[in-house]
């Protein structure tokens, strides 16, 4: 053993100091995230956050948590399996303390900084001694200003990545004695973390995950897996009684698809740890073939292997590196578990964002911690030294680019622009450059914009029912029924393809088929908003009766 782990074990730095540097570097990262506190409303707020009651007294919060994420804010969305109240909690409770957005940005960058404490207190609980403060505080610097995670921090919309990375965290960090109070505190936190997002659930494989690495005996850990597997039974009741929908099981192709891509899943986001991509709010999953399945599939072996695989060594050696293996069970499970329903996300909406790295980056973190105590507790002096230099060089890198990357969460024009400066083909950018240029009227800019966005992704029910918007606006109506048709086939859900479809069907005179359109439409989105006022005039003209038009 090193001078400096012996060293280490002999010099205990006091709680006062290890409060201090979690403090210290919790105020870091908030001062770090200041210049967003002046961004706007972006992408999905628009729709999502800014409309949502939640923002405005406690009865509109009431209402915001007893239905689904998309009906809460905006009645013309499809009706969604999202039910996400601790998120919608935490906006009002932002609210009350100033105005939106501001308010939210502050909110979004207390609770990154949060994170980053307990991320800091959890690697120093991990390791002790003055090495255990520097892996802790060069681990949480690494993963709080990591470029990648701009993304979560600067996006109101994401909050919900934020509270799970709080959540996960609290799980690790609440110290485990047995008895039925510490286990409901447990079962309380994991609660909390599928208030804040349905995927979180996943996460149980991490409460069995520390239960390996501690070794503790399966009745000592019963207590906390009954807490977790109440809090998910619990979930599912309130999910009933609020009435939003379960979720579908996906047919088994989509399995087969799910299982295909969570490999790449694994190589995209492990290269991303190491070198970050352009950084843009468009990343469409492309796949990577043999090759990214392959990448993935020996970078989960590798890490399955570390943990699983007994050593060749002395009975002695063999169990102490066991024990210390076992140890890296926790991060290696939150790392690959948390991929998992990013890989089915990634399936459904064939893009790979840079918010899906924020909590699996959490083991990541925790895996730079052990290598850095390591290297701290090493032999030579060049690998103490060089190791946490590294790092440093790294955080000081990653500070720069999150520095040059909040200017662009300012407005949806600064985003989309930064977008098609990576890319100036990119179909997400395009789309919504083309939103933003129709509601500016400048519709030739917008119907250019949608042609590349179309384009680019011919399978986007999303950009087919902007199309649409964009040919009835320029008053290419037999387009538009083109558009939106595809749009409905793509995704017969989604309300805005049907108002469109029936909106052009009604101007080239196919009343029947604008009737039909607004059947759907009714049956997708009842609260569409003057979709039954729509529906009585299409059924009085398919009637062929003149009085019912009167007035109208």
């Amino acid at each position: 053993m090193s001078t400096i782990s012996n060293r280490n074990r002999g010099l205990q730095p006091k709680i006062p100091v290890r409060i201090a540097v979690i403090v210290a570097l919790a105020v870091c990262v908030a001062i770090a995230y200041i210049p967003v506190i002046g961004a706007g409303w972006v992408y999905d707020d628009v729709n999502l956050v800014k409309p949502s009651p939640a923002l405005k007294d406690f009865a509109g919060l009431i209402r915001s948590i007893s239905t689904d994420l998309y009906s809460q804010a905006a009645p013309r969305l499809e009706v969604s399996a999202y039910w996400r109240p601790l998120a919608m909690t935490s906006y009002w409770l932002d609210t009350r303390f100033g105005d939106p957005p501001g308010a939210l940005h502050v909110g979004n960058i207390i609770i990154h900084a949060l994170a980053a404490a307990l991320l800091a207190l959890v690697v120093m609980r991990r390791h002790g001694g003055i090495a255990g403060i520097i892996a802790a505080g060069i681990a949480s610097a690494w993963w709080a200003l990591h470029p990648v995670n701009v993304e979560p921090v600067a996006w109101i919309s994401t909050r919900y990545d934020l509270l799970c990375g709080v959540g996960l965290l609290c799980l690790l960090a609440i110290p485990w004695r047995p008895g039925p109070l510490r286990a409901a505190i447990f079962g309380l936190v994991f609660l909390a973390g599928l208030f804040s997002k349905e995927g979180f659930g996943v996460m149980a494989a991490v409460v069995i995950a520390m239960d390996f690495a501690d070794q503790r005996p399966v009745r000592a850990a019963a207590p906390r897996w009954a807490a977790v597997v109440l809090a998910l039974v619990l979930w599912i009741i309130l999910r009933a009684i609020v009435g939003v929908r379960s979720f579908d099981f996906p047919p088994f192709e989509a399995i087969l698809r799910i299982l295909l891509i969570y490999p790449e899943a694994i190589a995209i986001y492990t290269w991303r740890a190491l070198v970050p991509t352009a950084l843009t709010i468009s990343h469409p999953y492309a796949p990577g073939g043999v090759l990214g399945v392959l990448a993935g599939a020996a970078i989960f072996i590798a890490l399955a292997a570390v943990v699983l695989l007994p050593p060749r060594k002395s009975s002695k050696a063999k169990k102490a590196e066991i024990i210390n293996r076992r140890r890296l069970s926790v991060p290696v499970a939150i790392f690959l578990v948390g991929l998992v329903p990013m890989a089915g996300a990634m399936a459904l909406f064939h893009e790979a964002p840079e918010r899906y790295f924020y909590l699996p980056s959490i083991g990541l973190a925790l895996l730079a911690g052990e290598l850095v105590f390591m290297a701290l507790s090493a032999r030579r002096r060049l690998v103490r030294i060089l190791v946490p230099a590294v790092f440093g060089v790294v955080i000081v890198i990653g500070l720069v680019r999150v520095e040059q990357r909040l200017p662009d969460w300012r407005s949806d024009d600064t985003l989309w622009s930064a977008a098609l400066r990576v890319n100036p083909l990119d179909p997400l950018a395009n789309h919504y450059r083309a939103i933003a240029a129709g509601r500016l009227n400048r519709w030739s800019v917008a119907l250019r914009a949608i042609e590349i966005a179309a384009k680019g992704d011919p399978n986007s029910s999303r950009f087919a029912t902007t199309y649409a918007w964009v040919l009835i606006r320029t008053d290419d109506f037999a387009g538009a029924v083109r558009e939106a048709e595809r749009a409905t086939n793509l995704a017969p859900y989604q309300p805005d393809g049907w108002y469109y479809l029936a909106f052009a069907r009604h101007r080239i005179g196919d009343h029947k088929g604008e009737l039909f359109a607004l059947v759907k439409l009714l049956e997708v989105a009842p609260n569409y908003p003057g979709a039954r006022e729509m529906y009585e005039v299409a059924a009085c003209e398919v009637s062929g009766r003149t009085d019912c038009l009167e007035g109208r």
